[in-house]
Protein backbone atom coordinates (compact mmCIF):
# COMPACT_ATOMS: atom_id res chain seq x y z
CA UNK A 1 0.00 0.00 0.00
CA UNK A 2 0.98 3.52 -0.45
CA UNK A 3 -0.30 6.02 1.69
CA UNK A 4 -0.35 9.62 2.21
CA UNK A 5 -0.47 11.59 5.59
CA UNK A 6 -1.33 15.19 5.62
CA UNK A 7 0.56 16.67 9.18
CA UNK A 8 2.67 13.46 8.97
CA UNK A 9 4.73 15.61 11.79
CA UNK A 10 1.97 16.40 13.94
CA UNK A 11 0.77 14.61 17.03
CA UNK A 12 -1.50 12.29 15.75
CA UNK A 13 0.73 11.79 11.90
CA UNK A 14 3.76 10.86 13.76
CA UNK A 15 1.80 8.30 15.69
CA UNK A 16 0.52 6.97 12.35
CA UNK A 17 3.83 7.53 10.34
CA UNK A 18 5.89 5.46 12.50
CA UNK A 19 3.17 2.65 12.96
CA UNK A 20 3.10 2.35 9.29
CA UNK A 21 6.65 2.55 8.25
CA UNK A 22 7.48 0.01 10.98
CA UNK A 23 4.84 -2.43 8.74
CA UNK A 24 7.10 -1.86 5.76
CA UNK A 25 4.51 0.42 4.04
CA UNK A 26 5.07 3.45 1.68
CA UNK A 27 4.42 6.26 3.10
CA UNK A 28 4.12 10.14 1.35
CA UNK A 29 4.79 12.48 4.33
CA UNK A 30 3.11 15.31 4.36
CA UNK A 31 3.81 18.25 6.31
CA UNK A 32 4.13 22.15 6.36
CA UNK A 33 5.89 22.49 9.65
CA UNK A 34 4.28 25.97 10.93
CA UNK A 35 3.11 24.63 14.07
CA UNK A 36 5.69 24.08 17.05
CA UNK A 37 6.82 20.74 17.50
CA UNK A 38 6.33 19.58 14.58
CA UNK A 39 9.91 20.05 13.42
CA UNK A 40 11.24 18.03 16.69
CA UNK A 41 8.73 15.12 15.66
CA UNK A 42 10.33 15.03 12.58
CA UNK A 43 13.69 14.99 13.60
CA UNK A 44 12.17 12.17 15.38
CA UNK A 45 10.70 9.92 12.92
CA UNK A 46 13.88 10.88 10.42
CA UNK A 47 16.31 8.72 13.56
CA UNK A 48 14.49 5.97 13.04
CA UNK A 49 13.62 5.66 8.89
CA UNK A 50 16.38 7.72 7.51
CA UNK A 51 14.80 6.94 4.26
CA UNK A 52 11.47 8.97 4.92
CA UNK A 53 9.37 10.68 1.84
CA UNK A 54 9.14 13.59 3.14
CA UNK A 55 7.24 16.87 0.97
CA UNK A 56 7.22 20.31 3.06
CA UNK A 57 3.95 21.62 1.44
CA UNK A 58 1.62 23.47 2.34
CA UNK A 59 -1.94 22.08 1.57
CA UNK A 60 -3.09 23.92 -1.34
CA UNK A 61 -0.29 21.54 -2.68
CA UNK A 62 -1.58 18.83 -2.17
CA UNK A 63 -4.71 18.29 -4.98
CA UNK A 64 -1.94 18.22 -7.87
CA UNK A 65 0.03 15.86 -5.81
CA UNK A 66 -2.57 13.38 -5.37
CA UNK A 67 -2.94 13.53 -9.61
CA UNK A 68 0.58 12.19 -9.90
CA UNK A 69 1.15 10.05 -7.21
CA UNK A 70 -2.29 8.21 -6.89
CA UNK A 71 -1.47 7.35 -3.67
CA UNK A 72 -4.16 3.52 -2.73
CA UNK A 73 -5.40 5.68 0.62
CA UNK A 74 -5.16 9.07 2.08
CA UNK A 75 -4.90 10.06 6.19
CA UNK A 76 -5.82 13.68 6.00
CA UNK A 77 -4.75 15.10 9.52
CA UNK A 78 -3.25 18.64 8.39
CA UNK A 79 -5.84 21.64 10.04
CA UNK A 80 -6.20 24.44 11.72
CA UNK A 81 -6.90 23.10 15.24
CA UNK A 82 -7.58 26.48 17.94
CA UNK A 83 -11.14 27.56 18.37
CA UNK A 84 -9.35 30.84 19.66
CA UNK A 85 -7.45 30.96 16.52
CA UNK A 86 -10.26 30.50 14.36
CA UNK A 87 -12.21 33.54 16.22
CA UNK A 88 -9.02 35.43 15.40
CA UNK A 89 -8.63 34.73 11.79
CA UNK A 90 -11.79 32.85 10.32
CA UNK A 91 -11.15 33.17 6.85
CA UNK A 92 -7.58 31.78 7.17
CA UNK A 93 -9.56 28.89 9.31
CA UNK A 94 -11.94 28.56 6.47
CA UNK A 95 -9.13 28.51 3.56
CA UNK A 96 -7.25 25.82 5.66
CA UNK A 97 -9.84 23.33 7.19
CA UNK A 98 -12.73 23.85 4.43
CA UNK A 99 -11.66 24.94 1.39
CA UNK A 100 -8.44 22.70 1.47
CA UNK A 101 -9.61 19.93 2.44
CA UNK A 102 -12.74 19.97 -0.09
CA UNK A 103 -9.85 20.27 -2.72
CA UNK A 104 -8.08 17.47 -1.36
CA UNK A 105 -11.21 14.98 -1.43
CA UNK A 106 -12.17 16.49 -4.68
CA UNK A 107 -8.90 15.23 -6.07
CA UNK A 108 -9.05 12.04 -3.83
CA UNK A 109 -12.71 10.99 -5.29
CA UNK A 110 -11.69 11.48 -9.12
CA UNK A 111 -9.58 8.61 -8.62
CA UNK A 112 -11.38 6.75 -6.28
CA UNK A 113 -8.76 7.44 -3.14
CA UNK A 114 -10.56 6.86 -0.19
CA UNK A 115 -9.55 10.02 2.68
CA UNK A 116 -9.67 9.13 6.32
CA UNK A 117 -10.52 12.52 8.11
CA UNK A 118 -9.73 13.74 11.75
CA UNK A 119 -12.95 15.88 12.24
CA UNK A 120 -14.46 17.10 15.86
CA UNK A 121 -17.20 17.06 18.27
CA UNK A 122 -16.82 20.57 17.82
CA UNK A 123 -19.42 19.75 14.48
CA UNK A 124 -21.86 19.18 16.95
CA UNK A 125 -22.45 23.19 17.94
CA UNK A 126 -24.02 24.77 20.39
CA UNK A 127 -26.74 21.29 20.40
CA UNK A 128 -23.39 19.56 22.94
CA UNK A 129 -24.54 22.50 25.59
CA UNK A 130 -28.35 22.32 24.99
CA UNK A 131 -27.93 18.83 26.54
CA UNK A 132 -29.60 18.58 30.17
CA UNK A 133 -26.27 18.43 32.69
CA UNK A 134 -25.60 17.92 36.72
CA UNK A 135 -22.67 19.70 38.46
CA UNK A 136 -21.18 17.47 41.03
CA UNK A 137 -18.29 17.93 43.06
CA UNK A 138 -15.20 17.90 40.77
CA UNK A 139 -16.81 17.27 37.21
CA UNK A 140 -20.48 18.63 35.44
CA UNK A 141 -22.32 14.98 33.52
CA UNK A 142 -24.82 14.94 31.45
CA UNK A 143 -28.30 14.61 32.94
CA UNK A 144 -30.28 12.63 30.72
CA UNK A 145 -30.10 9.28 28.67
CA UNK A 146 -26.51 10.32 27.38
CA UNK A 147 -25.34 9.78 30.83
CA UNK A 148 -22.48 7.67 30.96
CA UNK A 149 -23.27 6.57 27.26
CA UNK A 150 -22.02 9.47 25.42
CA UNK A 151 -22.49 11.71 21.83
CA UNK A 152 -22.81 9.50 18.87
CA UNK A 153 -22.19 10.03 15.16
CA UNK A 154 -25.59 10.92 14.76
CA UNK A 155 -25.70 13.33 17.69
CA UNK A 156 -27.86 16.42 15.76
CA UNK A 157 -25.68 18.88 14.30
CA UNK A 158 -26.91 22.27 14.60
CA UNK A 159 -26.33 24.66 11.30
CA UNK A 160 -26.40 27.75 14.00
CA UNK A 161 -23.90 28.81 17.17
CA UNK A 162 -20.91 27.11 15.84
CA UNK A 163 -17.45 28.69 16.20
CA UNK A 164 -15.69 29.41 13.12
CA UNK A 165 -13.44 26.15 13.83
CA UNK A 166 -16.59 24.34 14.24
CA UNK A 167 -18.43 25.39 10.91
CA UNK A 168 -14.78 24.79 9.00
CA UNK A 169 -14.17 21.70 9.76
CA UNK A 170 -17.80 20.77 9.10
CA UNK A 171 -17.32 21.36 6.00
CA UNK A 172 -14.49 19.30 5.91
CA UNK A 173 -16.61 16.44 7.01
CA UNK A 174 -19.24 16.53 5.02
CA UNK A 175 -16.96 17.16 1.80
CA UNK A 176 -15.04 13.93 2.78
CA UNK A 177 -18.12 11.85 3.14
CA UNK A 178 -19.74 13.15 -0.01
CA UNK A 179 -16.70 11.73 -1.81
CA UNK A 180 -16.63 8.66 -0.44
CA UNK A 181 -14.33 8.86 2.27
CA UNK A 182 -14.02 8.43 5.63
CA UNK A 183 -14.82 11.21 9.23
CA UNK A 184 -13.54 10.79 12.76
CA UNK A 185 -15.29 12.97 15.01
CA UNK A 186 -12.50 13.29 17.54
CA UNK A 187 -12.42 14.05 21.17
CA UNK A 188 -9.11 14.89 23.46
CA UNK A 189 -6.38 12.71 22.04
CA UNK A 190 -3.38 12.61 24.00
CA UNK A 191 0.18 10.51 24.62
CA UNK A 192 3.94 11.24 23.22
CA UNK A 193 4.98 13.30 20.73
CA UNK A 194 1.94 15.90 21.49
CA UNK A 195 4.01 19.21 22.46
CA UNK A 196 0.41 21.19 23.29
CA UNK A 197 -0.44 24.32 23.65
CA UNK A 198 -3.11 26.89 25.41
CA UNK A 199 -5.27 26.37 22.69
CA UNK A 200 -4.90 22.98 22.20
CA UNK A 201 -3.49 19.47 23.73
CA UNK A 202 -4.79 21.09 26.95
CA UNK A 203 -3.22 17.63 28.60
CA UNK A 204 0.02 17.81 27.25
CA UNK A 205 0.10 21.72 28.06
CA UNK A 206 -0.82 21.14 31.64
CA UNK A 207 2.41 18.38 32.01
CA UNK A 208 4.38 20.84 30.92
CA UNK A 209 3.69 23.79 32.50
CA UNK A 210 3.53 21.52 36.25
CA UNK A 211 6.79 20.05 35.13
CA UNK A 212 8.27 23.80 34.43
CA UNK A 213 7.25 24.97 38.00
CA UNK A 214 4.85 27.50 35.38
CA UNK A 215 1.46 28.98 36.61
CA UNK A 216 -1.20 27.16 35.40
CA UNK A 217 -4.83 28.93 34.49
CA UNK A 218 -8.02 27.12 34.39
CA UNK A 219 -10.70 28.79 31.76
CA UNK A 220 -13.87 28.48 33.42
CA UNK A 221 -14.99 26.33 36.96
CA UNK A 222 -12.54 23.18 35.87
CA UNK A 223 -15.53 21.01 35.97
CA UNK A 224 -15.68 20.26 32.49
CA UNK A 225 -15.42 16.82 31.24
CA UNK A 226 -13.84 15.10 28.32
CA UNK A 227 -13.07 11.36 27.22
CA UNK A 228 -9.27 11.17 26.86
CA UNK A 229 -7.78 8.93 24.16
CA UNK A 230 -4.25 7.81 23.84
CA UNK A 231 -2.59 7.68 21.02
CA UNK A 232 -2.25 3.88 20.88
CA UNK A 233 -5.40 3.76 20.69
CA UNK A 234 -6.23 5.94 18.09
CA UNK A 235 -3.39 4.51 15.51
CA UNK A 236 -4.71 0.99 16.16
CA UNK A 237 -8.40 2.67 15.33
CA UNK A 238 -6.89 4.42 12.15
CA UNK A 239 -5.78 0.75 11.49
CA UNK A 240 -8.40 -1.12 11.45
CA UNK A 241 -10.24 1.66 8.95
CA UNK A 242 -7.75 1.99 6.42
CA UNK A 243 -7.85 -2.62 6.71
CA UNK A 244 -11.81 -1.96 6.30
CA UNK A 245 -12.35 0.64 3.97
CA UNK A 246 -14.53 -0.46 1.33
CA UNK A 247 -16.92 -1.40 4.23
CA UNK A 248 -16.70 1.91 5.94
CA UNK A 249 -16.86 4.45 3.13
CA UNK A 250 -18.91 7.17 3.58
CA UNK A 251 -19.09 6.66 7.75
CA UNK A 252 -18.75 8.91 10.27
CA UNK A 253 -17.27 7.78 13.99
CA UNK A 254 -17.75 9.32 16.77
CA UNK A 255 -13.66 8.78 18.43
CA UNK A 256 -12.73 9.41 22.38
CA UNK A 257 -12.18 7.26 25.55
CA UNK A 258 -15.71 6.88 26.16
CA UNK A 259 -16.90 6.83 29.79
CA UNK A 260 -14.50 5.15 31.43
CA UNK A 261 -11.91 7.69 30.25
CA UNK A 262 -13.76 10.83 31.29
CA UNK A 263 -12.23 13.46 33.77
CA UNK A 264 -11.99 17.08 34.63
CA UNK A 265 -10.03 19.31 34.38
CA UNK A 266 -9.99 19.69 38.62
CA UNK A 267 -9.58 15.54 38.52
CA UNK A 268 -6.08 16.17 36.66
CA UNK A 269 -4.99 19.06 39.10
CA UNK A 270 -5.35 16.75 41.57
CA UNK A 271 -3.79 13.55 39.77
CA UNK A 272 -1.08 15.29 38.82
CA UNK A 273 -0.80 17.91 42.22
CA UNK A 274 -1.17 21.15 40.64
CA UNK A 275 -2.63 23.47 43.82
CA UNK A 276 -3.97 26.52 43.59
CA UNK A 277 -4.42 26.99 40.15
CA UNK A 278 -5.78 30.54 38.75
CA UNK A 279 -8.96 30.87 37.15
CA UNK A 280 -10.54 32.83 34.40
CA UNK A 281 -13.47 33.47 32.49
CA UNK A 282 -14.81 30.59 30.14
CA UNK A 283 -14.12 30.34 26.54
CA UNK A 284 -16.35 30.99 23.86
CA UNK A 285 -18.49 28.06 22.80
CA UNK A 286 -16.57 25.56 25.53
CA UNK A 287 -18.72 22.50 26.13
CA UNK A 288 -19.11 21.60 30.12
CA UNK A 289 -19.93 17.91 28.82
CA UNK A 290 -18.48 16.32 26.01
CA UNK A 291 -17.60 12.44 25.74
CA UNK A 292 -18.45 9.73 23.09
CA UNK A 293 -20.44 6.76 22.87
CA UNK A 294 -17.87 4.94 20.73
CA UNK A 295 -19.91 1.60 20.01
CA UNK A 296 -20.36 2.25 16.08
CA UNK A 297 -16.59 1.82 15.69
CA UNK A 298 -16.87 -1.60 17.88
CA UNK A 299 -19.92 -2.64 15.88
CA UNK A 300 -18.13 -2.23 12.47
CA UNK A 301 -14.37 -2.67 13.36
CA UNK A 302 -14.63 -4.76 16.73
CA UNK A 303 -12.82 -1.31 18.15
CA UNK A 304 -12.40 0.28 21.94
CA UNK A 305 -10.06 1.68 23.92
CA UNK A 306 -7.56 -0.18 25.64
CA UNK A 307 -5.36 2.12 27.30
CA UNK A 308 -6.94 3.02 30.42
CA UNK A 309 -6.71 6.97 31.79
CA UNK A 310 -4.32 6.35 34.81
CA UNK A 311 -1.65 4.28 32.49
CA UNK A 312 -2.29 6.98 29.42
CA UNK A 313 -1.54 10.02 31.46
CA UNK A 314 1.64 8.44 33.30
CA UNK A 315 2.83 7.64 29.91
CA UNK A 316 2.33 11.44 28.70
CA UNK A 317 3.63 12.87 31.68
CA UNK A 318 7.07 10.67 31.84
CA UNK A 319 7.69 11.47 28.12
CA UNK A 320 7.22 15.23 28.33
CA UNK A 321 9.08 15.55 31.66
CA UNK A 322 11.84 13.45 29.33
CA UNK A 323 11.74 15.76 26.81
CA UNK A 324 11.76 18.98 28.89
CA UNK A 325 15.17 17.63 31.06
CA UNK A 326 16.77 17.12 27.66
CA UNK A 327 16.16 19.94 26.18
CA UNK A 328 17.72 21.50 29.67
CA UNK A 329 20.65 19.73 29.16
CA UNK A 330 21.78 21.09 26.23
Amino acid sequence: MKYLITGAAGFVGTGLTLRLLEKGEQVIAIDSLSRKGSELNLEEIKKKFSNLDFRQLELEEVPSLILTEKPDLIFHFAAQVAVTTSLENPLRDFEINGVATARIAIAAGKLGIPVIYTSTNKVFGDNVNKVPIKELETRYDFDNELQGKGISDSFPIDAKHHTPYGCSKLVGDIYVREFGGVVNRCSCMYGPNQHGIVDQGWISYLAARKIKGQPITIYGDGKQVRDILHIKDVVRLLELEAENIEKIRGEAFAVGGGYKNTISLLELCKKWNIDNPNFADWRPADQKVCYCDTSKAKELLGWEPEVNLNTGLDDLYTWTENQIKAKQSV
